[in-house]
């Protein structure tokens, strides 16, 4: 008998997009992709539901390892610092603005305002990060979604 791989719960890919605005006071919003495989993506919504009786009762929450990471990551106010031209080559988690898509959906048109409500009404399993951890014991975030 085989052991158990203990991998076989990341086995979703998601993409998460940062948002930062560029242009001054009435600048455009930028939303760049950074899509992570073998991610534990655990969604909520029926428990959620019926629980909370609201229709819109959606959480998640998503396990990335930190050895798995296709770029490296900082804290939401040193990413934000980058200039912008080297915001692609980073990624953050920043709590009530950046989200989370289940899926490669970085091929989209990311440019416009509104574009998380966009993509809410496109995609299904679409959430905005609530709070994103990192624990060193074993190495991984845990981001929340709603």
């Amino acid at each position: 008998m085989r052991g158990i791989d203990m991998d076989v719960f990341y086995n979703k890919t998601v993409t998460v997009y940062n948002k930062y605005e560029t242009g001054g006071i009435k600048g455009t919003e930028v939303w760049l992709p950074t899509v992570f495989e073998n991610v534990r993506l655990q969604i909520n919504k029926g428990a959620n539901v019926t629980t909370s009786g609201l229709k819109d009762a959606d959480r998640a929450r998503l396990h990335i390892k930190r050895n798995s990471l296709p770029k490296p990551y900082l804290m939401p106010l040193q990413w934000q610092a980058l200039p912008d031209e080297e915001k692609p080559n980073y990624f953050t988690l920043t709590g009530g603005t950046d989200f989370f898509v289940e899926g490669d959906v970085s091929v989209v048109e990311a440019s416009k305002d509104g574009f998380f409500s966009y993509m809410k009404q496109k995609y299904d399993n679409c959430y905005k990060i609530t709070n994103a951890d990192c624990y060193d014991l074993i190495p991984h975030f845990e981001i929340g979604g709603e």
